[in-house]
């Protein structure tokens, strides 16, 4: 500092310099300092439920986060009633939202208004396999007798799903469609606020399929109170669904997954993005993540915030072509 100036001058820059390094170390350091909330776009029981609750006591069983956390259910809308709640905590660090890619195909389809892509985006955890479920006493043995059934006449087979029409699993079923020449939008399509009602609905004989990923339906199977059609990923999957044939393997050329994703509100700073990057890094090289990708048949698909806001901008491209085809995009 210039020694020529007057003494109570030096003083003042002297404080203002010292300010300003204690303002940009508070900023870097920044860490949740009050309950953080999960934001669950679907209800309980839900695969997203599922991911949001294991995130939540990997966090805290491996203490890598110090503040409190607790999940909240807000159901409806295609995603919209959790996106509206989230948009009232502008800059706010301290909730989270999993998602999978529903958002981005409701936006498409037109039963989204959120300005989706002005949230932040987080992290990419994994991706789950899409399964076509019957009851165990169901005419439809596999995959090949429901395209079949599709083929001959779409609507005659009623397919339960969450949380919206038009999202992966839909998709899934209208792939089918489209594979057996089969018109995807006579498909019967029963949409539930969660995977757990879709599979109480298909349980209870109120649907002849249900569409959903293992952390859904696997104690059912253990159970053998239901019976898998064929799943929808590019190779078998492995424990108690090492038996189970992909669509593919029965002649039925779909390959569709779901992710999941963490986004948080809008207008986060640079600091919480580090810092929830820095969380995510370790959850995902901690055993209890290991141990919950093999017990959900979970495949891990980690990217950053950066990775992540460009894969999502990626996808909706994609599938603003396929559901384009299928004739679901809003104009």
């Amino acid at each position: 500092m210039n020694s020529s100036l007057p003494f109570c001058v030096r003083i003042a820059c002297a404080a203002i310099v010292i300010g300003l390094i204690g303002t940009t170390a508070t900023a870097a350091d920044w860490k949740p300092e009050r309950n953080v909330e999960w934001v669950v776009p679907t209800g309980p029981g839900s695969g997203v439920d599922n991911t949001a609750r294991t995130l939540q006591m990997i966090m805290q069983g491996s203490k890598l986060v110090d503040a409190p956390m607790s999940v909240v259910n807000k159901s409806g809308g295609s995603y919209g009633v959790a996106l509206n709640y989230l948009a009232q905590f502008n800059a706010d660090g301290q909730r989270l939202l999993v998602q999978t890619s529903t958002p981005l195909s409701a936006l498409l389809t037109g039963q989204l208004s959120a300005d989706y892509f002005a949230f932040t985006p987080i992290a990419n955890l994994i991706t789950e396999p899409i399964a076509f479920m019957v009851r165990a006493d169901s005419p439809i043995a596999n995959g090949r007798d429901l395209a079949a059934r599709i083929k001959a006449d779409p609507g005659s087979v009623s397919i339960a799903l969450a949380a919206a029409r038009g999202n992966a699993y839909h998709i899934a079923a209208a792939l089918i469609a489209r594979t057996v020449g089969a018109d995807s939008r006579k498909l019967k399509i029963v949409v539930f606020g969660s995977s757990a009602d879709a599979m109480t609905a298909l349980m209870g004989g109120h649907v002849d399929v249900a569409s959903a990923t293992p952390g859904a339906f696997i104690q059912l199977l253990e159970g053998k109170k239901l019976r898998i059609a064929g799943v929808a990923s590019p190779r078998r999957l492995g424990g108690p669904l090492a038996g189970v044939p992909t669509l593919k393997e029965q002649g039925v050329d779909v390959v569709f997954d779901v992710p999941r994703s963490v986004i948080g509100p809008k207008g986060l700073s640079p600091e919480q993005i580090r810092y929830w990057d820095g969380v995510f890094q370790r959850v995902i090289k901690t055993p209890a993540w290991k141990d919950a990708l093999e017990k959900n048949q979970w495949d891990e698909d980690y990217m950053n915030s950066a990775e992540l806001g460009k894969y999502l901008k990626s996808q909706h491209t994609i599938l603003k072509d396929v559901l384009g085809e299928l004739g679901m995009v809003k104009q």
